[in-house]
């Protein structure tokens, strides 16, 4: 039995309103992906130090104060499959 190599694969799109069609390989999707993460830090450094409202807007947070978010181990944890009857160890 053989695989498909997606990054081969022609796929069709269609564009303005279904009245075109390009087609071409497929593009590797980098949402929230390393790339994103490197144009978002880009764009905050343009901004420079900004004001950030938090809590309803009765408290401000300058921008160099943010506390970057520590990245979560998930060895060992639990993920729920089919309806929630079934589990898989990561």
């Amino acid at each position: 039995m053989t695989g498909i190599d997606f990054k081969d694969t022609i796929v069709v799109r269609s564009t303005n309103k279904g009245t075109s069609t390009i087609t071409g390989p497929v593009i590797p999707s980098e949402f929230m992906g390393l790339q994103d993460k490197t144009i978002d830090n880009n764009r905050l450094k343009l901004a420079g130090d900004l004001w950030i409202m938090s809590a309803k807007g009765t408290t401000k947070i300058k921008l160099s104060e943010m506390q970057e978010p520590k990245k979560v181990d998930l060895k060992g944890h639990y993920i729920s499959t089919g309806k929630g009857t079934g589990r898989i160890r990561l």
